[in-house]
Order: C-alpha cells, then structure tokens, then sequence
C-alpha cells in the first residue's frame, strides 16, 4: 500500500518566533522531500485546532489525545508524524544556541507509537535582520539535517530517501531572510493580503526566488487580478534554473491568465512552451485542446485529448472532453466506449448516463437507451440541483429533465407503433 503521511503540531517546550520557523522549516522540508518522492501527506493543523501555532506555543499531545485526534485522518493514512522540539536558547536575548527535534510516528496500521532518535541542530548566527535575530549560518547542515529526520521516518516502513535527493534539492533560495519571509507568508499569514505582503518582501531580498514569485501568482490569479498574476509569473519563469517541471507549470499558469485577460492564441503560445517542458502533462494537455476547440479546430483538439489520456488513461476530463468531440463530429460509434470508461471512473454521473442514453438512441438502440435514460432520471430527480462544471459547454442543464423527456417520448412513440401495428396497412402508408 502507498505510503501517506499526515503532520499534526509539534509540542514545544519554549516558544518565540525563531523556534516557530524552525519547525515549519523543518515540516516544509519534510513536504518537499515526501512530495520528490511520490509520497502522500496532508497538514492537519487546522483540523486538529493547530491554527493556533501560528499565533502561540502548542502543548505536546498526549498519547490517547493523538489517538483519538488521529481518528480525523484521512483514510488509509500509514502515520501521523509530531514530536517536541527542545530549545536550549541564548539567556541574554532568547535567540536558539541549539534545537532538538524528537519526533514521534503514530504506525495508524499497528497503532503504535514509533521514536526514533532526536536530532540537534547547532549552525545558528546572532547577526540580526529585518526579519527577526534568527540566521541559519549554512543551509547545508540544515537541509541535511531534514534528510535525516526523512530518513528516520521512512525506515520504519521500510523505505529510504533515495540518492538523489539532497540537501541541494530542498533549498529554495540561497537567503535565509528570504526563507523566512516566504515561511511566514505561507504557514503563518491568515489573510491573502498578509501573504502577498510576505511573498513580496521574500522577492525583494531574492527577486530571484521562483517559489516567492509563483506563489504570488497564484494568490493574484485567486483574487482574479490576472495582470498582476502574469507579471508575477513571468518572473517566476525568469527565476527557473533547470528545473523542467516549474518551467512547464509557470507556462501553464501563464496560459491561464492569458484565457482570463481573452486572449486565446497567446495562452496557446504559453502552452505551446509548457509542452516543451512537460510534454505528458494531461492536464496541460487538456487545456491546449481547449484552445483549439474555441477556434473549432476539432482534429488538433481531439489528438491532443487522446495525448492527454495516453499519459494517464483514467483522467476523467480528458476523457469526457474526447467523447463530446467525438459525439460532436458524428463519430458516435467511437464516442460512446469513451463514455462508458468515464462511467468506470465517476458511475454516479447523471450527466454521461443521459448522454449516452442520447448516444444509443441516435444508433437505434432503445433498450440501451432506455436503460441509461432510466440511471439518469434516479440519479438526477425533479426538484434537485446539480452543479454544472466547465467540461459541460453545451450539455442539458437537468440532465434528468432531460432523460425524462427523452423516456416520454419514447413511451409514446411505442404506444403509436404499437397502434399502428395494430392498424395493418394504415401504419405502411404514413
């Protein structure tokens, strides 16, 4: 079974804000090598009343408080991961002299509570900054220092860091000033106005930073102020050293903005690049089909579709997306097995079961039909109220409605066959 961690507050036996951004430096780095790895984790600070550790010290869980709080996990999590951290600080001004991380694994499967040993990091500089007294004087130590508490985590399940993840691969700008910036505006600030703030004062002290600046993006991108997002991806796309991936996401995102500000052939020009980059990205994929379908190119948009679920067959928007356009182009024979599989993945779609429904029916299939018609109208009774998602363009707004329908006129085109019929020679001549 995959591995899925999940972080909860770690106890703290002093507090002040240099040990608060030690340990979301350290849950930060934590993330970063889980996520390198293909390895699940959620933070559940907020579920577990851990908002307050941005605010103030957090007491060590109890172990039956961790049991019973690890209850709000998500399903098959393999460990939920806290621990203490121990400050030994300077008497004259409370700055860190040395900081101990103890963690402790909750094994979800065997409900055990794991320990392994702590970890003590010393490498701290006194020089204060604007942003606080706290100086790592050397990333290195620290992010190998991550590494290891990594490491200890994952020998428990029988799983190491592989080679080549490293202290360089964690370090996301050469100023820990920078850093800290960036960990207030992402762990701390509440509101999106406090973030940008941060993630602007990370910028100035590295402009450089490619994370300070995508993650402003972003934000910008939420608050749906689309040029300033583009500039802040833009130079996010500056910042890229060798990263392939970050360069295809920041072209992704450039694509975006560009379809809010309407214009179409530049985001498919920002896509275009992103490709180059990420050429199996189905989600990207996808969205460069879009563009192609606004301007009704519909063989590029279906070849780009059919791309997208080459690199992961089971994407469901993808595979939605390349039945519409088959069923579009009369290609029904091709359009309904794809509405099928996107029945395999999401079954409970009334949507695709009155489509298909439509599909069956436009080949002559009623007893297929109707039994799609009949899933649909269950799914989607009179008087409910169904989300329509972006993918919809076009579909029937109560696909149940429309089931229903279609079930009526069906009904009566059998009672008059059946008439007819009845009728010998009169049916012929009609």
């Amino acid at each position: 079974m995959p591995l899925k961690f999940v972080f909860v507050p770690w106890g703290c036996d002093s507090y002040g804000e240099e040990v608060w951004l030690l340990e979301n430096a350290l849950i930060l780095g934590l993330e970063a090598v889980f996520e390198a790895m293909d390895v699940s984790y959620a933070d559940l600070y907020d579920q577990l009343n851990g908002s307050s550790k941005r605010l103030g010290p957090v007491a060590p869980f109890q172990d039956s408080d961790l049991l019973t709080l690890a209850s709000k996990a998500p399903a098959d999590t393999t460990a939920v991961i806290d621990g203490l951290i121990t400050g030994t600080l300077q008497p004259a001004d409370g700055v860190p002299a040395a900081i101990e991380f103890a963690p402790r694994i909750l094994d979800m499967e065997k409900r055990l509570f794991q320990l392994p040993d702590a970890f003590r990091f010393e490498a701290f500089s006194l020089e204060q900054t604007d942003l606080g007294r706290l100086q790592i004087e050397d990333q290195v130590p620290w992010h190998t220092l991550i590494i290891m508490v990594a490491e200890a985590i994952l020998e428990l399940f029988d799983t190491s860091v592989p080679a080549n993840i490293g202290p360089e691969t964690l370090q996301m700008t050469s100023s820990w000033p920078a850093y800290c910036a960036f960990i207030k505006g992402k762990r701390g600030a509440r509101t999106i106005e406090e973030k940008l703030g941060y993630y602007r004062q990370a910028s100035r002290l590295d402009p450089k930073f490619f994370w300070a600046r995508f993650n402003a993006g972003q934000l910008y991108k939420q608050q749906q102020d689309y040029h300033s997002a583009r500039r802040e991806f833009l130079a996010a796309a500056e910042s890229v050293q060798e990263d392939t991936n970050q360069r295809g996401d920041v072209y992704f995102e450039l694509g975006l903005c560009s379809i809010f500000l309407g214009d179409t052939k530049t985001a498919r020009n920002f896509w275009d690049q992103a490709l180059l980059y990420s050429p199996n990205n189905p989600v990207l994929l996808v969205n460069v089909a879009g563009t192609y379908e606004q301007e009704e190119d519909w063989q590029n948009a279906m070849k780009l579709h059919q791309a997208a679920l080459d690199a992961n067959p089971n994407y469901y928007k993808a595979i939605v997306n390349l039945a519409r356009l088959k069923a579009q182009t009369g290609l029904i024979d091709e359009a309904i097995p794809l509405y099928e599989k996107a029945l395999t993945v999401e079954p409970d779609d009334p949507l695709r079961h009155a489509i298909l429904g439509g599909c069956y029916l436009a080949l002559g299939d009623e007893i297929k039909a109707r039994q799609y018609f009949d899933t649909a109208s269950s799914l989607d009774p009179p008087g409910s109220r169904r989300p329509i998602v972006i993918d919809e363009a076009g579909a029937p707004p109560a696909p149940g409605e429309y089931a229903r329908q279609e079930l009526e006129k069906m009904d009566k085109d059998e009672a008059r066959r059946r008439k007819d019929k009845g009728a010998g020679w009169r049916w012929f001549g009609q």
